[in-house]
């Protein structure tokens, strides 16, 4: 083969060699979205789990404990209560934020755009996980805080640090689950409507 035809040969291939790389490059680009979506679904999944968890786990420490709330994480684990004291997925330092007897998360509404807020806002106490919350004080829940838009619903919200777990309430995944009660006390059930007396029947 002539100098010429080795030389175009050569050149051909190189050609052949960036257009493979562009294609690779295109698809990992097209790729790296899913990625992201698989890892967040992954974490999601998760933070709802052990939310959930933590959550019963208070329930039963209340039942067995005369309605007494639990001090800690490590409470409910050493009582066989909890599993594991679950950190918060959605964060890199794992860190809760626990929720005291009357705080409540007040939802975001319509369009709003900052978190949503506890009430009363006490100063931050997160919970120091795999050992004790900061504060050792009674808790009734935990939520995240991360400030993220989730893929799912959770009651009605579709931000992680709306995402409440809270003994007590529902903890429906959905977008046809009920939404978080206006007000009351977290790990206190919103109180049904008391029906109108019955009238007596005239005949």
């Amino acid at each position: 083969m002539s100098p010429a035809g080795r030389g175009a040969e050569s050149g051909f291939s190189l050609v052949a060699v960036m257009a493979g790389m562009t294609i690779m490059l295109v698809l990992m680009a097209a790729a790296m979205p899913t990625w992201k979506y698989v890892v967040q679904n992954e974490r999601e999944q998760e933070l709802y789990f052990r939310g959930d968890a933590i959550a019963s786990a208070i329930e039963r420490y209340q039942k067995k404990n005369g309605g007494t709330l639990p001090p800690s994480l490590a409470v409910l684990v050493k009582g066989k209560f909890l599993r594991q004291p679950y950190a918060d997925p959605m964060v890199k330092d794992g860190k809760w934020k626990f929720l005291k007897p009357g705080e409540v998360v007040v939802p975001r509404t319509a369009g709003q755009r900052l978190p949503g807020r506890a009430v009363p806002s006490p100063a931050p106490r997160s919970g120091m996980v795999g050992a004790r919350n900061d504060s050792e004080a009674p808790f009734v829940g935990v939520v995240s805080t991360n400030t993220d838009e989730s893929l799912r619903v959770m009651n009605g919200q579709d931000h992680y640090d709306q995402w409440v777990f809270v003994a007590g309430r529902p903890r429906f995944l959905g977008k046809d689950g009920p939404p978080i009660p206006p007000g009351g006390n977290a790990g206190v059930p919103t109180p049904a409507a008391t029906p109108p007396p019955a009238q007596p029947q005239t005949k």
